[in-house]
């Protein structure tokens, strides 16, 4: 059975190759970290890839394999599927699984399974989308769990109980946006979007968002600025109607001797208060490297410094420091008083590609507590390393 279903794919592997493009793509990250106690973990994707035109429909498929070291298992993905139609020149659709980012980027921002259209006049763009997140693998989907979600993310993914530790909670999001280039001036940019997350978790109590977002960002010679803002609006059963709030500003300076930029940013995101809730990003994104809380009830300040030393060497160097913006929604049983003042954190980064189908990667962090006054005295400092590789032909 298992030869016949192996020659079945390869005669539809050959079919398929005859009219299209492919390839594959290897991709390996070790990486340990330390926060009081030592974890070393990692994981190999093997990714296999086909293009090809439909019709007037280009398609294009990624799925293979996500090798997880922690766990010591093979996952399968499919990573991309994608149906890409432009019926009209001002218009066009993607649907399958595909990589779409709400205008701020940091409330829905990664892979989703649905739809998404354009329509484009050239001075400006409009577009809706209809995604959901039930059908996606997880731990690199990372949706963001509600409060009374069932999803549980420290339950490590089983072959033996794969309907219960594969999917990802499940969303649904429905947007209508905006790209207005040239608006209000001709250096600057604004868009601007409605998006509405309907819990369908199966959760006893839902947890419905919707929020109004907005970005700008402003060039002139070698400075840039950009402003994003996010208004929610959540409601539950137990607290009725709740407004919650983030933004983030970064300024940067291109001095232009190695490609270089110096920039400076704030990214601020509400805690719980009387009429406020904590900010809920529906895609849950890590704020540091070394110490990674999510973006709720957080405000990181930020400066990097980031230059392209050689054509295939570039590299950046980081510091961040983190305030909680309340003290309910950052845990940690390590904290000590109401002090929201957790600490500094330093990174760096470099990225080699001596050929364009070849690269390589180190990140790394490390984050001092005692920067701070909500850690205890004896919290050590966290460190995290990462090593990457990635091939592709």
């Amino acid at each position: 059975m298992k030869q016949n279903i192996i020659i079945i794919a390869l005669l539809i592997f050959c079919v398929f190759g005859a009219f299209a493009d492919f390839g594959a793509i290897i991709s390996g990250e070790f990486a340990t970290t330390y926060d009081g106690e030592t974890q070393v973990g990692g994981n190999t994707i093997f990714a296999p890839w086909l293009s090809m035109p439909i019709g007037n429909i280009d398609f294009y498929l990624s799925a293979g394999i996500n090798a997880d070291y922690r766990i010591k298992t093979v996952i399968p993905e499919i990573f991309r599927l994608e149906f890409l139609f432009n019926p009209f020149s001002f218009l066009s659709a993607r649907a399958g699984r595909i990589y779409w980012a709400d205008p701020t980027g940091f409330t829905a921002t990664g892979r989703f399974d649905g739809v998404d259209a354009i329509y484009d006049m050239g001075s400006f763009r409009l577009g809706a989308a209809l995604l959901y997140t039930g059908l996606l693998y997880k731990d690199t989907a990372n949706i963001n769990v509600s409060p009374k979600d069932t999803k549980d993310y420290s339950e490590n993914f089983s072959w033996k109980n794969f309907g219960k530790t594969y999917f990802a909670p499940g969303r649904i999001l429905t947007s209508f946006y905006g790209d207005f280039p040239g608006l209000p001036y001709k250096r600057g940019d604004i868009n601007a979007g409605l998006l509405f997350q309907f819990d369908v978790s199966g959760a006893d109590e839902r947890f419905h968002t919707q929020y109004l977002l907005l970005h700008y960002t402003y060039y002139y010679k070698r400075f840039d600025l950009g402003a994003s803002g996010a208004m929610g609006i959540e409601k539950t059963e137990a607290r009725g109607v709740m407004w919650e709030f983030a933004y983030a500003l970064e300024g940067g300076w291109q001095a232009g001797l190695l490609n270089d930029r110096l920039s400076f940013g704030l990214r601020w995101a509400s805690g719980e208060g009387s009429r406020t809730s904590a900010f809920f990003p529906i895609t849950a994104g890590a704020q540091g490297v070394a110490f990674k809380p999510l973006f709720s009830g957080i405000m990181v300040m930020r400066g990097k410094y980031e230059a392209r030393i050689f054509p295939s060497l570039a590299a950046h160097l980081g510091a961040r420091y983190f305030v909680r913006t309340d003290d309910v929604s950052f845990r940690d049983t390590n904290l000590v008083n109401d002090s929201y003042l957790l600490g500094l954190e330093l990174d760096a980064k470099a990225l080699w590609v001596p050929l364009s189908d070849i690269s390589f990667s180190l990140n790394y962090g490390v984050f001092f507590p005692k920067a701070g006054k909500a850690y205890n005295n004896e919290e050590p400092v966290h460190w995290s390393l990462s090593l990457g590789a990635i091939f592709s032909f």
